[in-house]
């Protein structure tokens, strides 16, 4: 088994727990084919750390989120946040997450789609929480309106207040801003960073973009082609709160230049 990658993190109240993923291998029976998508994928990860996982198509980037999502099982390996399986984790509404299509049902509000994990789990919504979380996503004078009349940036807004509404101590981001403009993107990856500022959790972004994971992460994970595993763990030492002058820095260039020269050395999977 391959040694676990040790991630640094931020400062937390509360050091204890985190990511730890230790030898995690996820297989796919389909009749008599087996695709192994992930192997031995091994990383720990302090509470509140920003942790990011790039790599090529098909190499299983997606797969690690959908499990610490608990919405697939390893073949072998285990996975714990703060010392709890994902499925426990999840029973206790503890995992919020977000992916590239904002999801929104068209009928409801913003803000009576943001309150909709707690309507399925017969929780009461506390309208100052809610108030609070339009507020943090930038969605004030919002709250009434459907998607149709939002933007889509306005709609991944609100997606991720969804995901955050619960208070979660682990955000899963599956290409949130992937089908946005660069500048909406860019917007809202500052919109993001303040956020994860503000509420400190921990938080794993799955994304192609390699200068989206350098302004925005602590850690930056490389997957090799499928099947997945860990190429190289780059830390992104840039201080923060970032802006757009990071975006002009020698440094930055270089950490993406770095990460580039990872992906490029076997871009192709087998």
């Amino acid at each position: 088994m391959a040694a676990a990658q040790t991630l640094p993190g931020r400062p937390d109240k509360d050091d204890q727990g985190g990511l730890d993923l230790s030898g995690v291998t996820k297989t796919f029976h389909d009749g008599k084919q087996h695709v192994e998508a992930v192997r031995e994928f091994s990383l720990t990860a302090p509470k509140g750390a920003f942790v990011g996982i790039i790599g090529p198509s098909g190499c299983g980037k997606s797969t690690v989120l959908r499990m610490l999502a608990d919405l697939d099982t390893p073949t072998s390996g285990t996975i714990s946040v703060n010392g709890a399986a994902p499925r426990e984790l999840r029973s206790q509404h503890g995992i919020g997450v977000a992916f590239q299509d904002a999801g929104l049902l068209p009928w409801r509000s913003v803000e009576a789609n943001i309150t909709l994990p707690l309507q399925v789990s017969r929780r009461t919504p506390d309208p100052h929480d809610v108030a609070e979380l339009i507020d943090l996503v930038g969605l004030s004078g919002f709250g009434k309106s459907r998607p149709s009349r939002l933007s889509g940036g306005m709609r991944q807004r609100a997606a991720l207040a969804r995901a955050l509404i619960n208070h979660p101590s682990l955000l899963l981001l599956d290409e949130p801003f992937g089908a946005l403009d660069d500048l909406t993107r860019q917007r809202l990856n500052f919109e993001l960073q303040r956020m994860w500022l503000d509420r400190g959790t921990t938080t794993v972004l799955v994304t192609h973009s390699i200068s989206e994971a350098v302004l925005l992460c602590d850690t930056v994970v490389v997957m090799s082609p499928r099947p997945g595993t860990i190429s190289k763990v780059v830390t992104i030492d840039l201080p923060r709160p970032r802006t757009a002058a990071t975006l002009r820095e020698p440094k930055f260039h270089e950490l993406c230049d770095e990460l580039s020269a990872v992906l490029f050395e076997n871009p192709a999977g087998s």
